[in-house]
């Protein structure tokens, strides 16, 4: 009698292994084969056949097929890998486990079973998971871009099988990406490349946690670069809030914009104008052309002139070298500006003890570095900040409490008890309690100077308890002294009348007149002595003198440890200078300091 066989299944394990993160290309497979009585078939040779395929309305599909030689154990237990077998039909890398629903049928040969008989036909239902994700060697195809699931590499162990074109995570078809957590969007980046970071957090400043964004790890910061220039037009940082999208910014400034700077040429045009007068000495010379040119351009003795630029080389170049210092640090301290609607620099001060806390805008008088209320003899009378652009000497997060901001300088809001108008004198009330009062300067004595605080730059309104004006604070030093000179002016005439020369006391005090100088300058009367066609002709007749003087005053510069590529326009300038003097002597900016020159060459001319 044939001895019946029956394979018994039991899949006891349906997954990849895998090693470094590698996926395996196959699908361990253990079961037990028993004969027809239901004992284990022990120690014996089978044959099987694994093929997988689907089965979708009564259409039926063989994707992949495979022959395995297993030997059994004492327990008939017996285990195989499919995809590790013979004569295989297909390719187990091309089983279509997300598109098809995949079935595994496993057929049996022995010696008593020459022929293979059909013993299981099961639908595979945790496989196919794990074998797609072996399918899934690239997000998408390389070569076509064929988008497939993207699940297997972005894993929570770290990816190790990555390839350029296909390692990202992001979209292809012009959506936004969006990262969740807690199932609320917390950062975007839109289509266009721009980000969004969006918190929940909230909490004092001085806690960590309270902050949306934090950087850390590294001895470095945030380093923030823009495409194209730092110009005014790039702002690094802007700040805003709820009602306004800037309250302020941090922008750039370029060398060029420096340099496009008005001041910033006037400065320069200054230096070599320097360059040009050099004192006594170069006017000198334009005296001796002068003489020249008066006397039919005769020219200086060759060596006259070689000795006289030997010396001058050395004090152009030692004043030039003012000029190429004073480039060098503008340009280090070239960066970026703050710019924000608070007005004033202001710092921390400690609060004297026992006194309470003080408010914007009220008046304090600090003695010993220590703020309070009391503005009776004071050392300095001050304003408390509301909003300081800058705050300087910031004390520790827990003595805070025991400081206040104080305006030092710009322009700070300030309580003003009754009417106050633009430039008005902003003085203390007098009475201790934080309030100032206005002034006018024609109603002002002579001990109420040592008491301002700053000057109005707005107008009250009438009949409020007190007024908050805009007060310049810490511009006014010249206000005493017109006051100290109008009491000296009286002095003098007092002194005048007792010693009886003079008839009236208040028309010599009288006469005082606001803002008048006592120290001046020589003045020089009328315009340029030369014309600019003259002077041309003064320069042309000693541009071989002019000539030598400045390369000598450029090697010496040289010689000094200055590279002549690193300031490229001055050096243009001592190569060839005469069209550059023709240029600055009809510059309007120095008309008055080519008046002080033709003087003072005339003066030299008639010595």
């Amino acid at each position: 009698m044939k001895k019946s066989i029956l394979l018994i299944l039991t899949l006891l394990c349906f997954g990849l292994s895998s090693k470094a993160q590698a996926i395996a290309e196959g699908i361990p497979y253990q079961g037990v084969v028993r004969d027809a009585s239901g004992l284990p078939l022990a120690n014996a040779l089978v044959t099987l056949r694994v093929t997988l395929g689907s089965v979708e309305k009564s259409n039926s599909a063989t994707f992949y097929s495979e022959i395995h030689e297993a030997q059994t154990n004492e327990q008939g237990f017996f285990q195989l890998v499919i995809g590790e077998g013979k004569d295989a039909k297909g390719a187990l890398s091309e089983v279509p486990w997300s598109t098809s629903q995949i079935w595994a049928e496993v057929a049996l040969q022995t010696s008593a079973l020459p022929s293979y008989r059909v013993l299981s036909h099961s639908r595979l239902l945790s496989v196919p998971y794990a074998m797609h994700s072996g399918t899934a060697s690239n997000l998408t195809k390389a070569e076509n871009q064929e988008e497939k699931n993207q699940s297997i590499y972005w894993t929570t162990g770290g990816n190790s099988l990555t390839e350029p074109a296909t390692h990202f995570l992001g979209t292809q078809d012009n959506q936004d990406l969006v990262f969740k957590t807690n199932n609320t969007p917390r950062v975007k980046i839109t289509k266009e490349g721009q980000m969004e970071v969006f918190s929940g957090v909230d909490g004092a400043d001085d806690n960590i946690n309270s902050y949306p964004m934090t950087v850390e790890g590294s001895q470095q910061g945030i380093y923030i670069k823009v495409n194209g220039s730092r110009d005014g037009d790039h702002n690094f940082v802007n700040f805003g809030d709820d009602k306004a999208f800037t309250w302020g910014e941090i922008e750039g400034q370029t060398i060029a914009e420096l340099e496009a700077d008005w001041e910033y040429q006037l400065q320069v045009a200054l230096y070599t104008l320097q360059g040009v007068a050099l004192g006594a000495s170069i006017v000198a010379w334009a005296a001796a052309a002068v003489g020249a040119f008066a006397s039919g351009l005769n020219a200086l003795t060759g060596a006259a002139i070689i000795v006289d630029l030997a010396g001058l080389a050395v004090d152009l170049a030692n004043l030039l070298q003012e000029s190429i210092t004073w480039g060098i640090k503008i340009r280090e301290e070239i960066g970026v500006t703050y710019s924000s609607g608070a007005a004033d620099y202001a710092e921390w001060l400690q609060r004297a003890a026992e006194i309470r806390d003080v408010y914007a805008g009220e008046i304090v008088g600090v003695t010993g570095g220590l703020v309070s209320l009391n503005t009776q003899n004071a050392d300095h009378l001050f304003v408390v900040s509301s909003n300081p652009l800058a705050l300087g000497n910031k004390p520790a997060a827990e003595d805070q409490r025991q400081y206040e901001k104080i305006a030092f300088m710009g322009q700070v809001r300030t309580r003003v008890l009754g009417p106050v108008s633009v430039g008005d004198y902003i003085l203390p009330s007098g009475n201790n309690d934080g309030f100032a009062i206005a002034v006018h300067p024609d109603d002002m004595k002579p001990g109420d100077y040592a008491h301002i605080i700053g000057v109005s730059w707005g107008n009250g309104l009438p009949n409020v308890p007190y007024n908050l004006v805009n007060v310049a604070v810490g511009i006014n030093a010249n206000d005493l002294s017109r006051e100290v000179v109008a009491l000296e002016k009286k002095v003098e005439a007092i002194m005048a009348y007792l010693k009886g020369q003079s008839a009236s006391v208040t028309g010599e005090a009288g006469s005082v007149t606001a803002g008048q100088f006592v120290t001046t300058a020589p003045k020089v009367e009328g315009g340029k002595l030369f014309t600019d066609e003259e002077f041309d002709q003064i320069l042309d007749v000693n541009s071989d003198m002019l000539n030598e003087l400045f390369a000598q005053t450029k090697a010496r510069l040289i010689e000094m440890g200055n590279n002549p590529e690193d300031h490229p326009r001055l050096m243009a300038f001592l190569d060839n200078p005469v069209p550059v003097l023709k240029e600055i002597r009809r510059d309007p900016r120095f008309f008055n300091q080519w008046v002080q020159i033709d003087h003072n060459t005339q003066a030299n001319q008639k010595k």
